[in-house]
């Protein structure tokens, strides 16, 4: 079903933490199942993850999947969070009580996190599995990786893209704060444009989800449009789950989701998650440098820590990536 490349290059082995372990390109084999969309995608992404993956990847292709679902998918750094809060929200009467009361990762559970931790406990698979119905899930898998029965069963999806000059810059921090990182810039950097870091390449992972844009059980969304326009986004939302409120109603789920009130928002901004992380990775330390899941949240904050050539190295590999495409990503 699948085939799984072991990742040896120089630019892998230099970012390679042992909280992931050793890095590995996953493909599917037969993609025939999977959603043929605009017909502009003629073969669907592959992924990086990690070795241990290996164990769990036909037990996700083949999970169950119910027409009440609601997935949220995005490649990493990339709104996800927001996206979850957003919808969870939307779908259950604006019901900040609850969600105040039940963290944001038992209210969305990340799928594959066992994966891709070994040393986490717990199943997240399986916890999937037990949620109750109707149930909100996590994913950054691509297309191709995730459950078959997406493609039949039509639950609905929602995506969110953002800009891979801000992505790969957060990711950085990420990497370097979660997963215990000790590497250089430029190394991590450098491993992006080779397409060697965790959950790349983004770029195929975003056209993927864009070739099915028009589905009726799709929501494309922009990190972007989230930021400057977010009562629009609201509307869109609210429609796309046959929800209907006032526009007092949206304006206070959009200060809700405001950056300064879900950076402070411990039931969404993933401390728990960042604590667990930094037992995990053995830096169990208090977090002396005050890092927060929830960073910064601007659009062009790669300006403020890449270099000029990176970024035109990384502006050729956009370009290179969505050659023959309609799809560009929002500045």
């Amino acid at each position: 079903m699948f085939t799984f490349k072991p990742l040896t290059s120089e630019q892998a082995q230099a970012i390679q933490v042992p909280c992931n372990g050793p890095s590995i390109e996953v493909h599917l084999n037969d993609q025939s199942d999977l959603p043929s969309g605009d017909g502009t995608r003629k073969v669907a992404a592959y992924c990086v993850l990690n070795d241990n993956y290996k164990a769990s990847a036909e037990r996700i292709r083949n999970l169950t999947v119910y027409e009440d679902d609601l997935w949220i998918v995005t490649a990493p750094k990339c709104g996800t969070t927001w996206t979850q809060e957003m919808m969870w929200l939307v779908d259950h009467n604006l019901d900040y009580t609850a969600a105040a009361e039940v963290n944001l990762i038992a209210r969305s559970i990340f799928l594959e996190f066992c994966t891709l931790v070994p040393k986490f406990e717990e199943d997240t698979i399986a916890a999937v599995e037990r949620m109750q119905r109707p149930r909100h899930i996590k994913s950054h898998l691509p297309m191709a990786l995730l459950p078959k029965q997406l493609w039949t069963v039509r639950p609905r999806i929602v995506y969110c893209a953002r800009n891979p000059k801000d992505m790969v810059t957060s990711f950085y921090h990420h990497y370097c704060h979660l997963h215990g990182y000790r590497g250089t810039k430029e190394a991590f950097f450098e491993a992006i444009l080779h397409d060697q870091v965790l959950y790349q390449p983004q770029i195929p992972h975003t056209l993927d989800f864009w070739s099915i844009r028009n589905e009726p059980n799709v929501l494309f969304i922009h990190y972007e449009e989230m930021k400057r326009d977010m009562a629009a986004v609201l509307v869109r939302a609210s429609r796309f789950l046959d929800k209907s409120y006032t526009k007092e109603q949206l304006a206070q789920l959009e200060h809700h989701l405001s950056f300064d009130v879900m950076k402070n928002n411990n039931a969404a901004n993933h401390t728990i998650l960042l604590d667990t992380m930094q037992t995990l990775t053995g830096r169990d330390d208090g977090n002396p440098s005050g890092f927060r899941f929830m960073r910064k949240g601007k659009i062009g904050s790669h300006r403020e820590e890449l270099t000029d050539e990176y970024i035109a190295k990384l502006d050729t590999y956009i370009q290179q990536q969505l050659q023959g495409t309609d799809f560009r990503f929002m500045e």
